[in-house]
């Protein structure tokens, strides 16, 4: 599998995982679905999964994964 392909399936599925979570806790406290009970994990996912990061290099692109609350970047 590529780089390019891994880091975006990696941001995908923790994405997903992120709002699946965040959507079955959000339905625990509030007894009505409204678009805040989607809004709300999507917000979530979007804040809290790391983000595609491509950087060019003179070797070619480098592609990792940068974290919100992190300067770090994950190199694949």
């Amino acid at each position: 599998m590529s780089s390019k392909l891994k880091m975006y399936v990696i941001h995908v599925v923790s994405f997903v995982a992120i709002f699946l979570i965040a959507r079955y806790i959000t339905t625990q406290f509030v007894v009505d679905p409204t678009m805040w009970t989607t809004i709300v994990p999507l917000g979530a996912g979007w804040l809290l999964a790391p983000k595609p990061h491509v950087e060019e290099t003179e070797s070619g692109p480098q592609y990792g994964l940068r974290i919100v609350f992190s300067n770090k970047i994950i190199k694949l």
